[in-house]
């Protein structure tokens, strides 16, 4: 998929993208932040111009991209999915 209809598609929805939709976007992204979920793989906040992106995979392997209106909103987002893989691995 071009990154513009990724992009384009992100005002409205999450978008499931590719591996490598998701190489082309880490090569035209900064990576603000990235941490690692120890179920599914790492979860990452990019700015891309000036759009917050919060890219993650599910435990089977998707990959998704979802678009925040700020890196505070990315930052607890993101939290609040760390939270959420924690309580897992607690059982």
């Amino acid at each position: 998929m071009e990154l513009d209809t990724i992009i384009r598609r992100l005002e409205n929805e999450v978008v499931e993208i590719s591996h490598d939709d998701l190489a082309a976007l880490l090569e035209m992204s900064v990576v603000v932040s990235e941490s690692s979920t120890g179920i599914a793989g790492r979860i990452r906040t990019l700015r891309f111009g000036d759009r917050v992106l919060v890219q993650e995979r599910t435990p089977k392997g998707q990959i998704y991209i979802r678009e925040l209106g700020s890196e505070d909103a990315a930052r607890r987002f993101v939290q609040s999915r760390l939270d959420a893989y924690e309580r897992m691995w607690d059982g």
